[in-house]
C-alpha cells in the first residue's frame, strides 16, 4: 500500500476530533478567544442544544480584515510566535487550531470589526475564502449551524439536547468564575438563561460565585487566600457540609485558565481527609497564580490538563493552604472571612511575591490552640468514665449552684464553649457560652478528640496495644500473607501484631488497646486487605492508617443513650477547645452548634 499525503479538509476533520468532542467544546473554544480579545461582555447563544445554532458574540479587540482568512485556517495564531513565548504562555487560546477545526466540522462565519475599522468584515470558509462587508458595531461575532452535519458518524454520538446544553452551561459557568471582571450572558432558545455582570468588590464576586456554583454554596463558603514560594491561591472551599456525591462544584483555576489536574486536586481531596468519608467530594472555587514559565499549558490537546514543573511544592502548597482555611473555619461554624480576588492579575515571577498583595483577611472568629496531646488516649478515656447512675440524686439542701453562675460570680472568664446545662436524650449536650447556646453531639464530638489523640500518639509511636490470651487465625490470600511480612511496622505502629502462619493464614496476637472490646478481628482483616491491594508508596499506608485511627476513635468514643455528669460534659467540651478541626467528626458531620442571643430571641419573637 503506497504511502500518501492527506488534503487539508481530511487534515482539519481529524483535528477537530480532538478539540471538538461536542457543542460545550465549541463554546469553551469560543469564549476563551473573547476572553483573550479583551472583551467586557460575553453574548451566548445556542438553539436545540448547540445542535442547531451557537453563537458566541463579545465586544473586544476584533480582528482586521487582512486577518479574516489567516484566523480560519490552521495554526495560526496571533498568541505565540516562539518557543519561548509557549513556554510562558499566558493567554487561553494559543494553537491555532480552534477556528479551522470547528469550521471543518459545520457552517462556521466569522464576524469581526477591529476597534480602529470603519466597518465589520465576515467570512464563511465553507462558500468563500473572501471577507465581505457585514454590520457588527465592534468586537467579534461567531455563529456555528449545523453540528457535524457533514461527518454522520460524529453526530449520532451527540446526545439529546437537554444533555448537550448541561455540558453547554457548564462550560459557561466555568469560563464565568474566571474572570470577574467581565459579564457574561447565555440565551437558550430564546430565553436567558444567564446574566452575570461585572463584579469588582468581594460582595459581588460572591455573589457571582453563588448565582453560578449554586446549592447554598455560599452559606458554606470560607475564603482562601495564602501566599508563598512565588504562588498565590485564593478562593473558596465550602465546609465538609456541603460535601457532595460527585465530583461537581469543583472548578480550579491556574492563571485564570480552568484545568483539570490530579496534582492540583489530590492537594485539596487531602487537606479534607479528616473531615469527609472517601464517597464524599469537597466543593470548592479555586484559583492558582504562579509563574506562567512553571506551568506547561500545553500537555492536553484541549487544554483541560496541565503540567506543572515543580509539582509537589504546588501539591504541598495547595494542601497546606486548604488545611489552614479549614482549621481555621472549624473554630466557629457557618464562620465568613472575606477576600480580596485578583480579577486579572499577572502571575508572579518565579520565587516572588505577587506584585499586589492581598487584602488581609478579616477573621470574625477566634482560632483554638492546637492539641497538645499530653493527656493521651488512655488519660482521655479514664476522664469519661461513664457509668449508668445507679440511683437517682438526692436533692440537696441548698440549691445547686450552676457552673455559668458561678463563673459569673467570680468574674472568671468563660471558655468558648461555655459550661454543660444538661444532656438531651443522651445524645446531645446543651451548654452555655457568652453568645448564646451551644449544642455538641457528645458522640461525634468525642470521636474527633479521640482521633486527634491517636493520630498524636501515632506520630510519637505511642498507640497502646493488648496482647491476646489466644491469638485469633486470619484465613486471607497469599498475596496478603505476603503484604503482612512486608508492612509488620506499619501494623505495630497501629497496635496490631500480625504475624504469618502459612501461605494463606496469619495470626492476630496483639490488638489496639483502645478496640479490646470492640470487634479488633473486623479491624484486621480491614487493614490487611488493604495492604493486599498493593497500596502504592508511603503515603498510601498512611493514608489507610488515618481510616484505622478514625475507625478506632468512632468505636472508642462515648455511644449515644450513655448518662454523663455534668463534669465529663464539661471535660469533653475543653478537650474539644484544644482539638484540632473539632467542628467536624471523623465522617464531616457537624459536632457542635451555636444559636446565638439574637436566634432566640427571633424564635420567641422578643422585641416584637
Amino acid at each position: 500500500m503506497s504511502i500518501r499525503r492527506l488534503d487539508d479538509q481530511l487534515i482539519s476533520q481529524i483535528a477537530a476530533g480532538e478539540v471538538v468532542e461536542r457543542p460545550a467544546s465549541i463554546v469553551k473554544e469560543l469564549m476563551e478567544n473573547s476572553l483573550d480579545a479583551g472583551a467586557g461582555w460575553i453574548h451566548v447563544t445556542i438553539e436545540h442544544g448547540g445542535l442547531r445554532r451557537i453563537v458566541v458574540a463579545d465586544d473586544g479587540l476584533g480582528i482586521e480584515c487582512d486577518d479574516l482568512a489567516l484566523a480560519v485556517a490552521r495554526h495560526a495564531t496571533s498568541k505565540i510566535d516562539s518557543l519561548d513565548a509557549l513556554e510562558s504562555v499566558a493567554s487561553l487560546g494559543f494553537r491555532g487550531e480552534a477556528l479551522a477545526s470547528i469550521a471543518s466540522v459545520s457552517q462556521l462565519t466569522l464576524t469581526s470589526r477591529a476597534a480602529d475599522a470603519d466597518r465589520a468584515y465576515a467570512i464563511s470558509p465553507a462558500s468563500s475564502d473572501t471577507p465581505r462587508p457585514a454590520a457588527l458595531d465592534r468586537g467579534t461575532r461567531v455563529e456555528v449551524r449545523e453540528l457535524f452535519a457533514r461527518i454522520p458518524a460524529r453526530r449520532k454520538f451527540l446526545r439529546a439536547p437537554a444533555t448537550e446544553f448541561a455540558h453547554i452551561r457548564k462550560a459557561f459557568n466555568q469560563l464565568a468564575l474566571s474572570r470577574f471582571d467581565i459579564g457574561f450572558v447565555l440565551h437558550h432558545d430564546g430565553t436567558e438563561v444567564a446574566r452575570v455582570a461585572p463584579a469588582h468588590d468581594a460582595d459581588a464576586m460572591q455573589q457571582r460565585v453563588d448565582t453560578l456554583i449554586g446549592g447554598a454554596f455560599g452559606d458554606h463558603a470560607v475564603a482562601v487566600d495564602e501566599q508563598a514560594a512565588g504562588m498565590r491561591l485564593c478562593g473558596w472551599i465550602a465546609t465538609p457540609g456541603f460535601s457532595r456525591g460527585q465530583a461537581d462544584r469543583q472548578y480550579s483555576y491556574v492563571n485564570h485558565r480552568p484545568i483539570r489536574d490530579k496534582v492540583f486536586n489530590h492537594g485539596v481531596r487531602l487537606a479534607y481527609r479528616d473531615l469527609l468519608h472517601n464517597q464524599r467530594h469537597p466543593a470548592y472555587v479555586l484559583y492558582l497564580m504562579v509563574d506562567p514559565r512553571q506551568v506547561d499549558v500545553n500537555a492536553h490537546p484541549a487544554k483541560a490538563e496541565v503540567r506543572f514543573r515543580e509539582s509537589r511544592l504546588v501539591h504541598d502548597f495547595v494542601f497546606r493552604s486548604v488545611g489552614r482555611a479549614l482549621a481555621a473555619v472549624e473554630a466557629k461554624p457557618h464562620a465568613a472571612r472575606e477576600v480580596e480576588l485578583p480579577v486579572n492579575a499577572a502571575a508572579p515571577a518565579a520565587g516572588q511575591t505577587p506584585a499586589s498583595a492581598p487584602v488581609p483577611l478579616q477573621h470574625s472568629f477566634d482560632t483554638r490552640p492546637h492539641m497538645q496531646g499530653s493527656a493521651g488516649v488512655a488519660q482521655s478515656r479514664a476522664a469519661y468514665a461513664f457509668q449508668m447512675p445507679t440511683a437517682p440524686p438526692k436533692p440537696a439542701s441548698t440549691p445547686a449552684e450552676s457552673v455559668p453562675a458561678r463563673a459569673q460570680a467570680h468574674n472568671e472568664a468563660i471558655p468558648p464553649l461555655g459550661y454543660a446545662l444538661a444532656q438531651l436524650h443522651d445524645i446531645y449536650i446543651l451548654a452555655q457560652n457568652r453568645e448564646g447556646l451551644v449544642l455538641v453531639d457528645m458522640h461525634a464530638a468525642h470521636e474527633r478528640v479521640l482521633y486527634e489523640q491517636l493520630k498524636q500518639e501515632y506520630s510519637a509511636g505511642r498507640i497502646q496495644s493488648k496482647s491476646l490470651l489466644v491469638p485469633e487465625t486470619l484465613s486471607i490470600s497469599e498475596q496478603e500473607a505476603a503484604a503482612i511480612e512486608t508492612h509488620a511496622e506499619a501494623l505495630a505502629a497501629v497496635g496490631l501484631e500480625i504475624t504469618r502462619a502459612g501461605p494463606t493464614s496469619g495470626l492476630l496476637r496483639e490488638v489496639p488497646a483502645l478496640l479490646a472490646n470492640e470487634d479488633y478481628v473486623a479491624l484486621a482483616y480491614d487493614m490487611v486487605g488493604e495492604l493486599g491491594e498493593g497500596l502504592r508508596g508511603p503515603q498510601g499506608v498512611r493514608d489507610r492508617i488515618d481510616d484505622v485511627l478514625a475507625d478506632m476513635g468512632c468505636k472508642a468514643a462515648v455511644k449515644a443513650g450513655r448518662r454523663l455528669t455534668l463534669d465529663e460534659m464539661n471535660a469533653l467540651l475543653r478537650d474539644m477547645e484544644h482539638t484540632d478541626r473539632a467542628g467536624h467528626c471523623n465522617h464531616g458531620r457537624p459536632s457542635w452548634v451555636q444559636v446565638d442571643m439574637a436566634g432566640l430571641d427571633r424564635l420567641f419573637m422578643r422585641g416584637k
